[in-house]
């Protein structure tokens, strides 16, 4: 099955949040619809967001980001309703922040985000997702934010079969 994976990552992107630094348009849920639009048609999307959510300056716990990302799918959702074919959607948990995470950015970022992979687990299950945490096959480097090259390719070895597995069982238009 050949696949074609069109990569929208931004830096400092948020589930919800204006970022009154780098600003508003680090917000997802200012961009997701047209992001989607740029690169229809889609299969599958995948959201790996929630890692900024834990900033300082936000104070969001897990569950925040968690409802952050339900914001996100449901502006796909909605974006499709009288679609004949919608992407299945992906959420994938961000690897988890650890106390080495710059302290003046993320305070205690890396104890608010603990139960994140649980909440979008839920998020995934009450709205027809799919899931898989980060976290089962790898972790931050040394900066406590980030995977480090290991950790991206560990990341990419075990969603490749997942990603093969959804797009076979949606029925995909995928070559």
């Amino acid at each position: 099955m050949d696949i074609d994976v069109i990569e929208d990552g931004l830096s400092a992107r948020t589930t919800v949040f204006d970022d009154p630094v780098e600003g508003e348009h680090k917000n997802g849920s200012r961009l997701i619809v047209a992001s989607i639009e740029t690169h229809a048609p889609l299969d599958l999307l995948i959201i790996m967001l929630g890692t900024n959510d834990f900033k300082d300056q936000f104070r969001a716990s897990a569950f925040t980001s968690a409802r952050g990302v339900l914001t996100l799918v449901q502006l796909v959702h909605g974006y499709y309703a009288l679609a004949d074919h919608r992407p299945e959607i992906l959420i994938v948990t961000p690897p988890s922040l650890t106390r080495e995470a710059e302290p003046a950015f993320y305070g205690n970022g890396w104890e608010r985000c603990r139960g994140h992979a649980d909440y979008l687990q839920q998020i995934a299950d009450r709205t027809g997702c799919f899931h898989f945490d980060c976290n089962s096959v790898a972790s931050v480097g040394t900066d406590g934010i980030h995977l480090d090259v290991e950790g991206q390719r560990a990341l990419g070895r075990a969603l490749a079969p997942k990603v093969a597995s959804i797009l076979k069982m949606s029925g995909s238009r995928t070559r």
